[in-house]
């Protein structure tokens, strides 16, 4: 009842303790990380971005039907499951707004910040459990409020938050910490029904993170550390029993990596296309490991940059580094472990930093460095930091100008993360100071010149794109032979475009010895075997994948090609129409049904296709020129005299000849040729363009 009494208050009472600091973590948080990050929620498509999302037709969803959903969890290969959390995240935010840039950006942002929002749950929640009450009770929430910042803000996660397809480790990294907090709440929880409830979503998230992303396989390593160091405590009985657990995970984890890898010999057939071999990256993993240590404790932008330059470990004594670098993890971590009774929040802390880079950091044919990698490993990171910042600032209590000169110190620190951050987000969101800044720092590898001279080349400036392309070539350090055939590929894309056909075609070649199942690389190739007359080479070129992937436009657009050309009419016709039947919205098919039937003197139906197609490309020429050539045909006078209206305007100052020269310049890469003496004979009969 609400009375005078009562004041006209809600019946209702909230047990929530500690609800002020919550809510000014929640929104300083918020408004601290909107404020580093608002100059990236406009920033460019990058890299992977273009294979996984951009040019990605699986992901591009028209509805919420189960078909389409379900048809995007298979990322890009379509032959099997693969991160179906992550795609279906990015299909969703293609259904809500299309390829707007913004969209994805602010989904990344939110997951970001839900995973922060979560990591100080966690890492509170943690500090009151019984066995680290006494120790850390009072200053449990300065410690989890500053270890969030220091982790939240920090440079090295740019590339997991404004990177966009990385959103597959931040999401990932969400619901990790989101299952570790729901496990943590489900052991501390004295209500059977809460505790069920918690364990539920402890799996729930648990299983969502392994969806999103592989590396999530080791959460349940991860909480079983979890309960041994801090909640049961690193007794000899403990430890007996939890090697006795650790098993079951272990071999799991291994089995289901053999399974999902397709076996240890499919893993060891992955280093064929890399530049170092399963035994080098293994030597060389504990260097790049103690780099993201570097990184992490030392994160000034001059160190921060895309794609790093990091020499491979030919042996233990090459470079001389290896050795110490692999001496000095194994001693960390023994350390942790003999510390793990007396200090066991710092032992798991660092414990939980090296067993997460573990799958990374394996015999998995990877790339050998990405600061993403980072994103779950460090979130635990900063909780010994911020303890010592903690007491000391207690310590130096009663000398209150030291006590600031700390305080003071964090504060700094805090800003200029925040600082290198937002610089950070203004070189990542650019795809022209990505890579520039990548060329300055990286200067021997080739990937960072070779994607700066095609983004020069893409905007027609071609005087600074072709000796920067050229130099990415020429140093030969791509890092696998699947990034220098990409290359060659884009090359070629280049030269393609500016009529060198001959050279494009080498290049094309080049990138097809180890592209061979890439698409594009095919399809340019049957254009320029097209361009040379060579129609059955163009189609011998095609014929395989049009059976593998009956469904992909670009293919079955150049395949009605090809029939067109090779005077196949009926089967041009017959693929056109399945492929109009099963893709609505397509347009390609259109005026291949036209020609085909303008050529089989079916004049009437050819108008009706060209008119439909018009529907789409309201002021296309070939729609014009197809159009007069067939209205002529049939003595349609009064929508001849309109096309050659049309005509008149589409020319502009040209002369007809100049106009038509230039539509059929590539013309056995078009599907309908104008016929210039014929389109001339009209206008002169008709009188109307005076030449």
């Amino acid at each position: 009842m609400l009375t005078k009494e009562n004041g006209f208050t809600l019946p209702f009472h909230w047990k929530f303790p500690d609800a002020g600091k919550y809510a000014f973590t929640f929104i300083s948080l918020l408004i601290v990380l909107l404020a580093v990050y608002s100059n990236s929620f406009q920033g460019d498509w990058h890299f992977d971005d273009f294979a996984n999302i951009v040019e990605n037709p699986n992901i591009q969803i028209k509805s919420l039907s189960w078909s389409e959903i379900y048809h995007s969890f298979s990322g890009i290969y379509q032959d099997r499951l693969l991160r179906p959390f992550s795609y279906l995240s990015f299909a969703l935010n293609y259904y809500c707004g299309g390829m707007n840039v913004f969209g994805f950006h602010v989904v990344n942002f939110i997951i970001h910040y839900l995973a922060a929002v979560f990591l100080f749950l966690f890492i509170h929640n943690t500090l009151k459990l019984p066995l680290l009450r006494e120790k850390y009770s009072l200053i449990a929430y300065p410690v989890a409020l500053l270890a969030t910042f220091f982790w939240a803000l920090h440079p090295v996660h740019v590339t997991s938050i404004t990177y966009i397809v990385q959103r597959m480790s931040s999401m990932a990294g969400l619901f990790y910490i989101m299952s570790m907090y729901f496990y943590l709440k489900a052991r501390t929880t004295v209500k059977t029904g809460s505790s069920i409830c918690f364990f539920s979503a402890c799996a729930a998230a648990g299983l969502a993170a392994m969806l999103t992303k592989e590396n999530a396989a080791m959460l349940p390593v991860s909480i079983l550390l979890f309960d041994l160091f801090l909640i049961q405590g690193t007794t000899k009985d403990n430890l007996i029993r939890f090697g006795k657990f650790l098993i079951l995970p272990l071999l799991l984890i291994v089995i289901l990596g053999l399974v999902y890898t397709g076996g240890f010999s499919n893993i060891l057939n992955g280093y064929a296309g890399r530049d170092f071999t399963v035994t080098q990256r293994l030597l060389t993993e504990p260097r790049v490991i103690l780099f993201y240590l570097s990184l992490l404790f030392y994160p000034i932008g001059s160190r921060l940059t895309f794609l790093y330059d990091i020499e491979v470990s030919r042996s233990l004594f090459q470079p001389w580094t290896t050795l110490p670098a692999l001496f000095l993890i194994l001693i960390i971590i023994g350390l942790a472990f003999y510390i793990a009774r007396k200090r066991p929040l710092v032992a798991f802390c660092i414990i939980f930093y090296f067993i997460n880079h573990l799958i990374e950091g394996s015999l998995i044919p990877l790339e050998l460095i990405y600061e993403h990698r980072n994103y779950v490993p460090s979130m635990l990171l900063f909780v010994p930091v911020a303890e010592f910042v903690i007491f000391a600032i207690h310590y130096f209590s009663y000398k209150k100008m030291i006590q600031f000169v700390v305080t003071f110190s964090v504060i700094i620190i805090i800003f200029g993360l925040g600082d290198i951050t937002y610089r950070r987000n203004a070189i990542v969101s650019s795809e022209f100071l990505l890579w520039l800044d990548n060329t300055e720092k990286s200067p021997a590898l080739s990937r960072p010149y070779a994607n700066l001279g095609i983004y020069y080349l893409e905007r027609g400036l071609k005087e600074k794109g072709v000796p920067i392309l050229q130099k990415g070539l020429s140093l030969n350090n791509f890092g696998n032979s699947s990034a220098r055939a990409m290359q060659y590929h884009n090359a070629g894309i280049f030269l393609f475009q500016e009529g060198n056909y001959d050279l494009a075609l080498s290049y094309f070649e080049e990138a097809h010895k180890t592209l061979s199942d890439y698409i594009p690389v095919s399809i340019y190739m049957a254009k320029i075997r097209l361009l040379k007359s060579e129609i059955s080479e163009a189609q011998h070129l095609i014929d395989p994948f049009i059976q593998k992937h009956p469904h992909h436009s670009e293919l079955n657009e150049i395949y009605c090609l090809i029939l067109l050309k090779k005077n196949n009419l009926k089967n041009a016709e017959l693929r056109a129409k399945n492929f109009l039947k099963n893709n609505i919205s397509s347009t390609f098919p259109i005026p291949v049904l036209a020609e085909s039937a303008r050529v089989r003197g079916n004049y009437r139906v050819s108008i009706l296709y060209w008119q439909l197609y018009r529907n789409s490309f309201p002021i296309d020429p070939y729609v014009n020129l197809a159009l007069i050539d067939l209205y002529s045909e049939l003595n349609h006078e009064k929508e001849l005299d309109e096309e050659l209206a049309k005509l008149f305007c589409l020319k502009k100052t040209l002369s007809l000849n100049s106009y038509i020269n230039e539509l059929s310049r590539n013309q056995n890469l078009l599907v309908y040729v104008p016929n210039a003496k014929k389109i001339q004979r009209i206008v002169n009969t008709r009188n109307i363009i005076n030449q």
